[in-house]
């Protein structure tokens, strides 16, 4: 049995990323690209998950979670382990938070929106989850979406995870 791994290229905080890219390119005093007229054409916002996403979650069972972490950030890496945590209702927001592998995950989930907290060994990052396949059956969640830090793409979220089993 092989041990699950985590797969680091660089430990970038995900609001260094937009900087970085945008400070790697060059223009001229009108906005154009240094050596060329072409720029880059306007980007839109991923959009973020909100009631529809949060009043789905908000069916699971509370109690003990179990299932499959895959969690991927640009210019970071990807971790991709066993989850072993617990889902909590409370009031109407619901958390799930747990482990998978060393680090620590958490979804907030709020009428007004999901968000996403990973703490691991040297890197602590949070993001928004956009729209995506969200499917709850009994107490099973299987949710594949990307995450969003202000307004930027950062990553995608891939959980498998049965909650009050």
């Amino acid at each position: 049995m092989s041990r699950p791994r985590i797969l680091r290229a660089a430990v970038l905080a995900p609001a260094l990323v937009p900087v970085l890219l945008v400070a790697t390119g060059c223009t001229d005093d009108e906005g154009a690209a240094a050596g060329g007229s072409a720029t880059a054409g306007p980007t839109t916002a991923p959009e973020l998950a909100g009631v529809e996403e949060a009043e789905l979650l908000g069916t699971l069972p509370e109690g003990p979670a179990t299932g499959t972490a895959v969690l991927s950030y640009i210019g970071v890496g990807e971790l991709r382990a066993p989850f072993l945590g617990e889902c909590v209702t409370s009031g109407n927001t619901v958390r799930l938070e747990g482990m998978a592998d060393t680090a620590r995950i958490r979804v907030d989930v709020a009428p007004d929106g999901l968000e996403l907290t990973l703490d691991d060994v040297g890197l602590s990052m949070v993001a928004d989850l956009t729209t995506g396949q969200y499917d709850v059956t009994g107490n099973h969640l299987s949710l594949q979406a990307g995450l969003a830090h202000d307004g930027e793409p950062v990553g995608s979220a891939d959980l498998e995870i049965d909650c009050g089993a």
